[in-house]
């Protein structure tokens, strides 16, 4: 019993550590947050310059990579846009959607260490 007390206030610590972290999103972004090997939200609607800030709050480390095609799982441009935050912990990383990014423009992004729908895939639509 004690264990898991530890466990879950290290998990709480985590969560409080990383969101004392992050400072306010600005006004013009989009923040997606991985938690229990997901994105949240799975589905992003960005606008061309549009910054989209990713924040790791798993205990894994994960990126968020445009995918060359749905359901591939490589790295690669879909619609004139790629994006690689890299993988990276218990931080936040960014990447801008070009100006010139094509309304209607839709992106699939994958996690690269993990690689497979079990541990969350994500779309990003250009508005």
């Amino acid at each position: 019993m004690r264990g898991a007390r530890w466990v879950k206030g290290w998990g709480v610590g985590l969560v409080a550590a990383l969101m004392a972290g992050c400072g306010p999103l600005p006004s013009d972004g989009v923040r997606v947050t991985i938690y229990d090997w997901h994105y949240t939200p799975t589905h992003i609607r960005v606008k061309p310059g549009q910054t989209v800030w990713v924040l790791n709050m798993d205990t894994a480390p994960h990126s968020a990579t445009s995918a060359s095609d749905p359901g591939s799982f490589v790295p690669g441009e879909s619609d004139g846009i790629f994006f690689d935050t890299g993988p990276f912990l218990g931080e936040e990383r960014s990447f801008t959607i070009p100006e010139d990014a094509v309304p209607g423009s839709k992106v699939p992004y994958f996690c690269t260490v993990h690689h497979d729908f079990e541990h969350g895939v994500g779309r990003l639509v250009v508005e």
